[in-house]
């Protein structure tokens, strides 16, 4: 019976062990297929995210054919999966011939068992199934099962668009480069001491000396100025380091072979790779100078023949009436004076000296015993004096003279309210220069003698434009006329 108890136990124990290890067998099942669920969700997460990654992706065999490839990698090549999977990576024809021997001479060895990890990186022409040629950056990586090569892992991004802007930035460098190199015009870059940093062609010509020579010395030590130049140059570069652009600013260059130009330089403050350094631009001006000289010469040869010619002119009419001889000059001299104190420009008064030195050259036409006739004159003679600014006119008009002369001389004895002559013109329409002629004419007039009356004197020639003004003669000039007598104490010059 003990024994029967015991065994009975020993039965019990056994099936309650037994009954353990179902249960722990059960729970490393369902613990295996829980682990094996998410395996499988994990699979799919990654293949998902192999499937829509941005980059591209291909598993390529050992033997060279490809294994898979993802969307993005689609949409680059052109070509659909099924048409590309377990065929030659090397047979589609994808890369040109140089780069197809680059790849598979970079590859094949590592490939082999033992061959060690594969890592590359390049960027690479690519062809599409449409036939059209882009530019793809692509990396390799050796993928090994059991220590033996099993795969190559590819990712594959799109790079036309850099590389395009990249061709961009260069060719623009490039054609930069050659407008610096080959422009007409001295380039050079130097640092804020003067040092110069590169130069053009065009600044080797110039300066006489080789880009090498150049660079890394200064203007000072090349003694490229001189030394009253060397304050300037120094100023320019002042305002370079404060960021301020400088010139056209003319230079004496001494160049290598001692010889001389005039150069004109403009300088600009530019930073490069956050320095700042200056780009000048420099000109031979030489042969501009030299013509500039040779114009200047020759407009003053040409201005003393036409101050000679209208000298002249002033002579000859001085002579048909030698009493109203240094009229003309005296006119002249009131007239420049009223448009200086007016500050009228520089033209105007060059203008107005000229023509009050010939204002009276239609008197020519009048017969002399006219001009002397102590008498007062009959109408059909003061006709005649009342045509001469007419005559004065057409001897001038095909003159070219820079300043309107001959319109001057014609107007000179037109008045404000139109009761002047030849023309009968009234305020604006008369010119202002012929306006200053009118008053400087008539208050020299009246101070001098005539053949026909005493001098009046400078009190009543003054009180006739006082008297007047506005309805003859402008108001301004009048009032400055008044003022260079009565508060400068103007006198006319014999």
């Amino acid at each position: 019976m003990k024994n029967e108890n015991k065994i009975k136990e020993q039965l019990i124990q056994k099936l309650v062990k037994m009954r353990k290890k179902i249960a722990d067998l059960e729970e490393i099942t369902i613990e295996g297929k829980r682990v094996k669920t998410e395996l499988k969700e994990s699979e799919k997460k990654y293949k998902d995210l192999v499937e829509e990654t941005p980059i591209g992706i291909a598993n390529i065999g050992v033997t060279g054919k490809i294994i898979y490839i993802n969307k993005r990698l689609e949409k680059i090549s052109g070509y659909l999966r099924e048409e590309v999977v377990g065929k030659g990576v090397f047979k589609l024809g994808l890369f040109s011939n140089e780069m197809l021997k680059i790849l598979k001479e970079r590859l094949k060895v590592r490939f082999r068992l033992g061959g060690g990890s594969v890592r590359l990186r390049r960027e690479i022409h690519f062809k599409r199934k449409d036939g059209k040629w882009i530019w793809i950056e692509i990396t390799a990586k050796l993928i090994k099962k059991w220590g033996i090569p099993f795969s190559l892992r590819i990712t594959v991004q799109d790079i036309t668009e850099r590389k395009r802007a990249e061709e961009k930035i260069k060719d623009s460098e490039e054609r930069l480069k050659i407008l610096f190199d080959y422009a007409p015009d001295a380039y050079y870059i130097s640092d804020l001491k003067g040092n110069f940093i590169d130069g053009n062609k065009a600044a080797e010509r110039l300066m006489g000396y080789k880009k090498e020579e150049l660079i890394g010395k200064s203007f000072l030590k090349l003694k490229l100025l001189s030394i009253t130049d060397i304050p300037k140059a120094a100023k320019l570069l002042v305002k370079n380091l404060r960021g301020q652009p400088t010139g056209p600013d003319e230079f004496v260059l001494n160049r290598k072979d001692n010889s001389k130009l005039t150069i004109e330089i403009s300088t600009y403050p530019v930073k490069i790779k956050g320095r700042t350094l200056v780009l000048g631009i420099a000109r031979d001006i030489t042969q501009r100078k030299q013509a500039e000289q040779q114009v200047k010469q020759g407009y003053e040869k040409l201005q003393r023949t036409m101050e000679a010619t209208i000298y002249a002119i002033s002579k000859i009419i001085e002579t048909r009436d030698p009493y109203t001889a240094g009229h003309q000059n005296t006119v002249s001299q009131l007239a420049v004076a009223i448009t200086q104190e007016m500050k009228l420009p520089e033209d105007k008064i060059e203008g107005i000296r000229t023509a009050a030195l010939v204002h009276d050259i239609g008197k020519i036409n009048i017969p002399a015993e006219i001009l002397s006739n102590p008498s007062k004159l009959n109408e059909m003679e003061f006709s005649l004096i009342k045509n001469h600014p007419k005559v004065g006119y057409d001897i001038l008009r095909k003159i070219d003279f820079p300043w309107p002369v001959a319109q001057i001389v014609l107007q000179h004895h037109e008045r404000l309210n139109g009761s002047g002559y030849p023309q009968g013109l009234k305020s604006n329409d008369i010119l202002l220069e012929a306006r200053i002629m009118a008053v400087a004419d008539v208050v020299e007039a009246m101070s001098s003698h005539r053949p026909y009356r005493p001098s009046l004197g400078i009190g009543k020639a003054l009180e006739e434009i006082s008297q007047n003004r506005g309805i003859l003669y402008d108001p301004e000039v009048v009032d400055v006329c008044l003022k260079l007598f009565k508060e400068k104490s103007f006198k006319f010059e014999s």
